[in-house]
């Protein structure tokens, strides 16, 4: 009587080990879908977010002196002025004017120190690591196109160089200055690990093209 019951213990930890096993594959199959759908139909939701008027309703008057090299009007803190898309990691994502981390909830926020597209000088650009934002950031190699379109032009940069970097290092490593148009995209390093991250994940590219619109 003892075996027997042993057996059938053994039977039905086996049938739920099975089940459990299943159960978790079910589970992780349709968050991991479900995902990648809300991920396509944010993107897809934020690509119409620049057409429309912001909370201060500027942006549609930011237009760039291709003499001065100067933005004529500037975009308001918290602004939506561009997208950045890097197709060779499957990012597309809204550029606010700021990179403050309330900013940074809705996602990639530009530098205010920084300098714009077609004004010649350093711009710097940094997102959360999510999938959202710049969390394949890492899969982009050198000579990969980055596009921003802003509501005064398209610009076109060309990756050519990347580094890891500790974060207090920031302000030294990633400097401003207005001697050539640099374009500096930046996340937080490790993207596929939980918790703080000390580094970060920066790839630089130059400036290859534009069309003022």
């Amino acid at each position: 009587m003892h075996n027997i019951i042993i057996e059938k213990l053994k039977v039905i930890v086996k049938q739920l080990a099975i089940a459990f096993f299943f159960t978790a594959f079910f589970i992780f199959l349709t968050l991991t879908i479900t995902k990648t759908k809300i991920d396509k139909a944010i993107n897809f939701i934020n690509s119409f977010a620049i057409i429309q008027n912001n909370s201060k309703g500027t942006t549609k008057n930011i237009q760039i002196n291709t003499v001065t090299k100067r933005l004529v009007e500037y975009p308001n803190f918290g602004d939506i002025w561009a997208r950045i898309i890097i197709n060779s990691a499957d990012i597309e994502s809204n550029v606010y004017h700021g990179d403050t981390l309330d900013l940074l909830k809705y996602g990639v926020g530009h530098h205010a120190g920084s300098y714009f597209p077609g004004e010649g000088g350093t711009i710097l650009i940094a997102g959360h690591n999510s999938t959202r934002d710049f969390g394949r950031l890492p899969k982009t190699q050198i000579g990969d196109e980055i596009i921003i379109k802003a509501v005064y032009g398209t610009y076109k940069y060309k990756i050519y160089d990347y580094e890891i970097i500790e974060a207090k290092a920031l302000n030294e490593k990633l400097e401003i200055n207005d001697n050539k148009e640099i374009l500096m995209v930046y996340t937080c390093y490790p993207v596929d690990t939980p918790g703080y991250k000390s580094k970060r994940y920066v790839i630089y590219a130059s400036l290859v093209g534009d069309s003022n619109e």
